[in-house]
């Protein structure tokens, strides 16, 4: 897992490690602007024949674009430096790379004081497609005066340009802000990903993140993580999900027992149960209304059923808990929610099971639901919710818009609370258990689709069932089910997606894992 850090953080991290190390910032700077330009030569070499603009500030941010720029001219690309502050503005690090930039004398290389946007729009000639922005850094506060926000109104209104912010878009301070930062295609984050620009407007805004190394070892980062927040990958899936073993049998390899189902809501029987068993469980029992056990054991051919004692709503009865007990105690992991409606004496049925059976838990949807008022059930025990931010609203009483305004603070004093495992679904979805705090990285808009919820759960159950560990197993199947998001993304674009075709990506992205 890759480490994150708020903007602040981050900039008193490289401040101890540059003094533990005894390492001059002016090499970690100069490694920023060296290997930005190794990565955009690599990358859009082709865009940079005829040359590249970098939009310069006052700071280091500005120091690492005199940096890209050197480099770039000694691979023989033009570059312009257009300068929105004069020298005298400069210092530090910053200043002794723009007077190695200024002493140059490189035909290649010409810097230009812009002292507001119609010199900015003089100097952006249509053939030039490259724009590198390195304005301000993760450092900048506050709002924009007048000069910069008409600057940056400019830089994102410019058409068939490639724009690539250093380390972050500039005016980038939070996720959520009012203002516009710069709008870019790509960030080449500086040593390590920032976490405003993770989310929302910040997600937006700032296009395709790439870290970029600055010469400081990834485990020095993650030293100085005092918040624990970090960023999956796919590497994370190959050291946290077990191999069956040569000798396992069905019932060794995890057993997934799935409280669901309600007229017109099989559908989320069927994903979850189906997600459950791709995922890796060895046997998966649907415990379903009994008039609704027919169709779904036609539909169901390698889940097992059980028909369950019913409600004279078809759901599923407070007389069925005898026969559920069974099938917990049966189980590694039960699975409650999908599907299984509103229906206040299911919605009773729920709270007994949790407050008076210990199992590992993963409650969903409705499940979710029943829990509004009696969330002290849930304390203490092996248990993952999986709420959006209104299931997430509705338990807990806080508004969507100040979850949204505040979900880090918000959802791991949850967590840490009630000491269990809260996955808050969102784009990105994150994972924590109050100490430690994920961000899946994985999925995108084409799953927002009816039933990808209930597929997430059942990929959960599944990894929970084999894994039996609640924290790694919630991070990993939403690393997996966005993997797979992703995977159908490249086949059928933003939204032709459906919560079926995911099931038949699960098998394909555990086989990636497990392969050597």
């Amino acid at each position: 897992m890759k480490s994150i850090f708020f903007n602040d953080a981050i900039l008193n991290v490289e401040k101890q490690i540059i003094s533990g190390l005894g390492i001059p910032s002016i090499i970690l700077m100069e490694n920023a602007g060296a290997n930005s330009a190794e990565y955009i030569l690599k990358n859009y070499g082709e865009l940079l024949k005829s040359g590249a603009v970098i939009i310069a500030g006052k700071g280091n941010n500005a120091g690492d674009g005199f940096v890209l720029a050197r480099h770039l001219s000694i691979n023989k690309i033009f570059v312009k430096v257009l300068m929105l502050y004069g020298e005298k503005d400069l210092k530090g690090d910053a200043l002794t790379n723009f007077l190695i930039l200024k002493n140059l004398k490189s035909s290649g290389l010409k810097i230009v004081s812009c002292k507001n946007v119609s010199d900015l729009r003089k100097e952006i000639s249509p053939e030039i497609k490259l724009l590198v922005d390195a304005v301000f850094g993760v450092g900048f506060k506050g709002e924009p005066d007048k000069k910069i926000s008409s600057i940056i109104s400019e830089i994102n209104n410019l058409k068939d340009k490639k724009i690539i912010s250093l380390d972050t878009p500039s005016c980038l301070v939070n996720y959520n802000q009012e203002f516009n930062p710069v709008k870019s295609d790509v960030t080449l984050s500086m040593g390590a990903r920032k976490f405003q620009s993770l989310f929302y407007k910040g997600k937006e805004y700032s296009g395709k993140i790439e870290t970029i190394g600055i010469g400081i070892p990834q485990e020095l980062f993650d030293k100085y993580n005092t918040e624990k927040m970090y960023l999956t990958e796919l590497s994370d899936m190959k050291k946290l999900i077990p191999k069956r073993k040569f000798d396992s049998n069905k019932y060794t390899n995890g057993k997934v027992f799935i409280i669901t189902g309600s007229p017109g809501l099989t559908g989320a029987s069927y994903l979850s149960s189906m997600s459950a068993l791709k995922s890796g469980a060895g046997a998966v029992i649907a415990g379903i209304p009994e008039s609704l056990n027919e169709i779904m054991e036609l539909k169901l051919t390698e889940v097992m059923t059980i028909p369950l004692k019913e409600t004279g709503d078809s759901t599923i009865s407070l007389s069925a808990f005898s026969e559920i007990k069974k099938k917990i105690r049966w189980s590694d992991v039960t699975l409650i929610g999908p599907g299984i409606s509103r229906n206040e004496e299911t919605a009773e049925l729920i709270r007994k099971i949790i407050k008076e059976v210990n199992c590992r838990y993963i409650i969903d949807a409705d499940g979710i639901n029943a829990l509004k008022d009696n969330i002290a059930l849930l304390k203490e025990k092996e248990i993952i919710i999986t709420p959006h931010y209104g299931e997430f609203s509705n338990l807990t009483g806080i508004s969507v818009e100040d979850i949204k305004n505040n979900f880090y603070k918000i959802a791991k004093e949850f967590s840490d609370k009630y000491k269990i495992i809260l996955l808050l679904k969102n784009a990105p979805s994150i994972i924590t258990d109050g100490k430690r705090f994920v961000v899946n990285p994985t999925g995108k808009e084409n799953l927002a689709t009816a039933g990808s919820g209930d597929v997430l759960s059942g990929i959960i159950a599944g990894l929970f069932s084999v894994m039996k560990d609640p924290f790694n197993s919630a991070a990993a199947g939403a690393f997996i089910h966005g993997y797979c998001g992703d995977k159908l993304y490249e086949k059928y674009g933003n939204d032709g997606t459906i919560a079926g075709d995911l099931i038949d990506e699960i098998g394909k992205t555990k086989s990636l894992i497990n392969a050597d």
